[in-house]
């Protein structure tokens, strides 16, 4: 009568080549291995959960050895219900890895289901996002009943903790029933679901075995033992499953030596750890016990492991021969893992831990070995903390960390972080310069801090072999880097790496500077495939594929940066899909940042500013520079488009991380610049020359300056200035003719100034940085209409002209409120539009036009298109602003 599904397999896309994937559902978990054949069906239990499972809600809680397990083996093989099944284990105390799983598992009753909400995570959205997707999709289908268990999930109490688990049962679909089996209550609202009628509950009083039902099991497990002697063993148990099964084995190896009366429950571990010692495995073969003990430090043992634990080949025989004697010692998979009852492991370890803790830190290590070698390195480093190797475990996390925190999940990496002891990097620059790396992933600003303490004591101390002085330079250009100074960052990156030489393919730290140094070409401005410096870079990271990705995403910002927007899209979508794949979180912000940069430069504004307002929104660490780029081009669309108070949020937003993260000279001259701009919008001169005057750039010194003569009428002098700067990349050259044409006496020289930058504006794509000069400019543009390509002059015309209404301007109100049709045509006046396009635009006749117009102009009280397009961004602009559209700007 079983009618289970089948279950697949959700992995993490590949990591780089080399490195073994982070984030495997692996097939075991997600079935219910099969019960013993001594296990007493119980009916009564069985009639329990098909009523318990009718709610959306069954919790199984009981203590360890109570019989959850199998009771519900034995339920999901006689059910009719489609159901899935999945085993939490120490994986899953990430919450990321957890609904992974709980994902994998789904998709065997929901086909599909999965893997939208599993990319999410992988992509490090929030989890109840993910979660509500998942939701939306289940929603959406029309099953009858079926059920997901979820066993052992005592195991990851912080996980459910995280409040993503609380919004999936509270919003279940009709179809799904969810069971949770727990030692305790899971931290759910399960008061609010038992009042609500959305709870059944299964508890240990119900699974505690009734007299009847524990010498059943008593009589199928030691068969020979007199009928008297069932009786009191089974009164003794007290209902309580592994003891039962302990005093069965007991009274088989040792004559039945039970005590005369049922231990209490505060006594329930010294009797079983009594039990297993003075009864079970007393007179066992000496290896069987060795190889018990041996492998009672992990929960489930591959053979491999098993070998590696015990130091013996034979291992895995003596394990199945532990089977075969009723040792706890079960086979739960057909490539021969074993698992010993979770109560005996515990006696086992309580003993060696007493007998012989030193044999308990080096199977702790052993297990550590095999876990880093078989590509688990999670698994590993527990088993080190275990060991008391702080030092090691150090050492493994730093080996590791990008590749966990690029699957998403820094949750591990600061939980690492937090219980390796604050002793293992003390006196040690090898073990602090490996905490710092490790605290970069988690915590940027303790990864500051312990880079200038452990700067501060080498200076003081001296005599650093060569390969910890490139490696504490290396920290030197990180943190540089992260604190906005990303000049200093690649020249003690490019001095670490030229001391190291070859070695740094072997150090995730130094292949990491390669990074630093591309990243440092692209935020200055000036990225060129063809120059030295970018093509030693591109060469180098060709033996190290997954740097070698996130070379690339800084590539597309780079170009985006230099004003090659149609490249930067180019690239943006020939890296995505391998950056997705090898799940780079670092590479995938860049590559977002890049697209949203090049999207505003060609004017697609709809599809940039969603993901811009998403990346303010986020911490982008280790990358905080691509938060503060999404800042500052949101400041200036919103200056563009004329809304004052929008431009002042995410500056003052901008401004705060400056102030508190990126203090560098690098990062505060991308803030001056763009508060150059934003005072000039508001008509504060002075404040704009004091903000010029804190750009530290040869180019955009001059430029910001530039900008402020020239609204103050001093154009004699911005011309000096525009000529003394140097530009560095395409929009640098195509600003600087722009300006020039604007400040140069010469007629022709201005209009050959102006020709040249159009000219090579067009040629790649650049639309905003023309358009953001203003009305003037444009218009001039128009008169060069004849010497650029139409399709880029059609992308420039449909641009919303950079102004905002004149300051001092009064309010009055509408003579006639205006109709969605008006409103839809008013918006467009402010374009470069003819009437033919606007027209064409909104799918209606030139005529039809021209008489919505003269209702426009006749409601708006104007005369002409100009004035209604100054109108226009005026509405745009207090409708942000939150008055009423019936308010305008005269």
């Amino acid at each position: 009568m079983t009618h289970s599904t089948g279950s697949g397999v959700l992995k993490d896309p590949e990591a780089a080549p080399g490195t073994p994937p982070l984030a495997t559902v692996y097939q075991a978990k997600l079935r219910p291995a099969v019960n013993p054949e001594h296990i007493v069906r119980r009916p009564r239990l069985i009639e329990l959960l098909d009523t318990a499972v009718e709610s959306p809600l069954t919790l199984v809680v009981a203590p360890a050895g109570s019989g959850k397990t199998s009771l519900l083996r034995d339920w999901v093989g006689w059910t009719d219900l489609p159901h899935a099944w999945l085993s939490v284990d120490e994986s899953d105390r990430d919450p990321a890895q957890l609904w992974l799983s709980i994902l994998a598992a789904l998709d065997g009753i929901a086909p599909g289901c999965a893997e939208p909400a599993a990319d999410l995570v992988r992509r490090r959205h929030a989890l109840v996002d993910a979660v509500g997707t998942l939701l939306d999709d289940l929603e959406s289908r029309s099953y009858g009943p079926r059920v997901l268990v979820i066993d052992d999930l005592e195991v990851v109490d912080e996980a459910v903790a995280s409040g993503a688990l609380t919004m999936f049962v509270q919003h279940l679909p009709r179809w799904l029933r969810v069971v949770l089996v727990s030692r305790h209550a899971p931290h759910l609202p399960v008061d609010r679901l038992r009042a609500r009628g959305m709870l059944g509950e299964v508890r240990f009083p119900e699974l505690r075995f009734s007299f009847d039902e524990a010498t059943e099991m008593l009589a199928r497990l030691a068969p020979t033992l007199p009928p008297n002697r069932v009786a009191k063993a089974a009164r003794h148990a007290g209902g309580w499953a592994a003891s039962i099964q302990l005093a069965a084995l007991a009274a088989r190896a040792a004559d039945a030596r039970a005590s005369a009366d049922a231990p209490r429950q505060d006594d329930v571990g010294r009797y079983l750890g009594d039990y297993v010692w003075h009864e079970v495995l007393s007179g066992e073969p000496a290896d069987v016990v060795d190889v018990l003990i041996a492998v009672s430090v992990v929960d489930r043992v591959e053979p491999d492991l098993a070998r590696a634990l015990a130091g013996r080949f034979d291992a895995p025989r003596l394990l199945e021969r532990a089977e075969e004697r009723g040792l706890f010692a079960a086979r739960i998979e057909p490539s021969g893992a074993y698992e010993t009852h979770a109560l005996v492991r515990d006696a086992l370890l309580v003993e060696l831990r007493r007998r012989d803790p030193e044999r308990l830190a080096e199977l702790h290590q052993r297990a550590a070995r095999w876990f880093e070698d078989a590509g688990q390195p999670v698994a590993a480093l527990e088993h080190l903390l275990r060991a008391e190797q702080g030092r090691e475990a150090l050492r493994l996390l730093a080996s590791c960390v990008p590749q966990l925190y690029d699957s998403g999940r820094e949750a591990t990496v600061r939980r690492m972080l937090a219980e390796i002891p604050a002793g293992a990097a003390a006196s040690d620059t090898a073990a602090a310069i490996d905490l710092a790396w490790c605290q970069l992933f988690a915590d940027r600003s303790a990864f500051v801090q312990t880079v200038h303490a452990v700067v501060a004591q080498a200076d003081k101390d001296g005599g650093l072999e060569p390969w910890l002085l490139a490696r504490l330079e290396m920290l030197r250009a990180a943190s540089a880097a992260v604190s906005g100074d990303w000049t200093a960052g690649a020249r003690s990156a490019r001095w670490s790496l030229a001391a190291i030489g070859d070695g740094w393919q072997a150090d995730p730290l130094c292949r990491f500077g390669w990074n630093l140094l591309a990243r440092e070409i692209a935020l200055t401005e000036r990225w060129d495939d063809a120059a030295p410096e970018v093509r030693q870079v591109a060469r180098t990271l060709s033996t190290a594929p997954e740097r070698r990705i996130a070379f690339e995403a800084t590539r597309a910002l780079g170009a985006a940066l230099a004003g090659r927007p149609v490249e930067a899209l180019r690239l943006v979508y020939g890296t995505r899909q391998v950056s997705e794949a090898a799940s780079l979180t670092t590479a995938r912000t860049e590559l977002m940042v890049a697209e949203a940069l090049a999207n505003r430069e060609i004017g697609e504004q709809s599809a940039a500013l969603p993901v811009l307002t998403h990346l303010v929104e986020t911490a982008c660490d280790p990358v905080p520079h691509c938060r503060l780029l999404a800042c500052l081009e949101l400041t200036r669309a919103a200056v563009d488009s004329g809304d004052a108070a929008a431009a002042e949020r995410a500056f003052g937003d901008a401004t705060e991380m400056v102030d508190t993260q990126l203090p560098g000279p690098g990062s505060r001259t991308l803030l001056a610049r763009t508060g150059t701009l934003l005072a000039l919008a508001e008509d504060r001169p002075d404040q704009a020359r004091r903000w010029a005057a804190e750009v530290d750039d040869p180019f955009w010194g001059g430029v910001e300056t530039a900008r402020v003569l020239i609204a103050t009428g001093d154009v004699g002098a911005a011309d000096t200035a525009l000529r003394a700067a140097a530009p560095r990349c395409v929009r640098h050259h195509v600003l600087l003719d722009l300006l020039l044409s604007r400040t140069t006496r010469d007629v022709d020289e201005a209009e050959a100034a102006l020709t040249r930058a159009v000219r090579l504006g067009a040629a790649h794509g650049l639309v905003q940085t023309l358009a953001s000069e203003g009305t003037g400019v444009v218009e001039s543009i128009e008169r060069l209409a004849w010497r650029v390509p139409q399709p880029w002059l059609d992308r420039l015309r449909r641009v919303p002209l950079s102004g905002a209404s004149p300051p001092g301007t009064a309010v009055v109100e509408l003579v006639e409120a205006l109709t969605d049709r008006q409103l839809g045509i008013l918006r467009m006046l402010p374009s470069r539009l003819s009437l033919r396009e606007i027209a064409d635009e909104l799918f209606i006749s030139v005529n039809t036009l021209k008489f919505h117009l003269k209702v426009i102009y006749r409601k708006l009280g104007c005369g002409s298109r100009a004035e209604a397009a100054d109108l226009a961004r005026a509405l745009m602009n207090r409708h942000r602003r939150g008055q009423p559209a019936g308010a305008w700007r005269r």
